[in-house]
């Protein structure tokens, strides 16, 4: 009885060792020299002016595909752990309501708006949708993006073991802002509510070749109202397709069921400065308040032609 417990001991104590080496064998695989910390800078002196809440960091691999991804608090600096090795780098701003990430490779990364309703600016997303112009009747109607602003790095080399590493990245603003005006307009009440609509634009931005990409889409605005007889609409978008020969338009909606559609190609395409697009139209004179086609029978009527200036 002696002799078998001292061998269940025995076997016990050898038991025992072997796992304890086994772990410290194991322990040794939990290496990580082989990753380190990466300092990440923001450099704004490409949009000076720039006031994002937050932004994202995505690094892929020299083949284009994706790493890992980090979102930072500070738009001006932070840090990560990374492994060793080489890649290539996209940012972009972060906390956008209405601005979509898609795309899984370096290459192919965009950023997209969602979809909404024609009329949604006037609180009339669940109305029957009205006539669209020309070819932008297949075009998809998407909301317009916050401002963005994007970079990208192409080759970064990280090395094993090795403190005090950083990179610098110099975003640039990736959309443009818009502004149309419409004078002139004749029988603009409080009673009518009144939104308009942009065709022909940049569905996304292709933030590794820093440029708008996709298929062309409609996106609704809202109108402010200046005084009696001048709207404005002032939004952000990724662009507009220079190379199409697709007329553009600029829309008008109301609430009376009432339309206009002004061919704005001109002055799109001729902006001085296509980061800041102005956009003028003189002349818009709706129906009088009680005539037309009034609120809540179907159907829409376009506004009787009037002598249109585009400056």
């Amino acid at each position: 009885m002696r002799a078998t417990a001292k061998t269940a001991l025995f076997a016990a104590a050898i038991a025992t060792a072997a796992m304890m080496q086994g772990c410290a064998h194991k322990d040794l695989c939990y290496d990580h020299s082989h990753v380190v910390d990466l300092r990440v800078d923001f450099d704004w002196s490409l949009a000076p002016d720039a006031t994002p809440r937050t932004m994202v960091v995505r690094l892929f691999r020299p083949d284009g595909s994706h790493y890992a991804v980090h979102e930072f608090t500070s738009a001006e600096s932070g840090h990560i752990r990374v492994e060793a090795g080489d890649y290539m780098i996209l940012c972009h701003n972060g906390e956008m309501e209405n601005v979509l990430e898609g795309g899984d490779s370096f290459s192919d990364y965009h950023l997209a708006t969602k979809a909404r309703a024609l009329l949604s600016p006037m609180g009339r997303a669940d109305a029957q949708a009205p006539p669209r112009p020309g070819a932008s009747t297949s075009e998809p109607v998407r909301n317009t993006p916050e401002q963005v602003w994007a970079g990208c790095c192409t080759s970064l080399s990280i090395q094993p073991r090795t403190e005090g590493q950083s990179v610098t990245l110099r975003p640039a603003e990736a959309t443009a802002h818009y502004t149309v005006t419409i004078y002139k307009v004749e029988n603009l009440t409080a009673a009518i509510d009144i939104s308009g609509a942009i065709t022909g634009m940049s569905e996304q931005w292709n933030v590794a070749a820093a440029r708008p990409s996709g298929i062309t889409v409609t996106h609704p605005v809202a109108f402010e109202r200046l005084d009696e007889h001048t709207l404005r609409a002032e939004f952000h978008a990724f662009g507009h397709c220079h190379e199409s020969d697709t007329p553009h338009y600029f829309s008008v909606y109301t609430s009376n069921n009432v339309y206009k559609d002004f061919e704005i190609t001109e002055q799109l395409h001729g902006a001085q400065n296509p980061r800041e697009v102005n956009i003028e139209i003189e002349g818009l004179t709706l129906p009088p308040q009680g005539t037309g086609i009034q609120p809540g029978i179907s159907g829409w009527d376009n506004v009787v032609d009037t002598e249109i200036d585009m400056h």
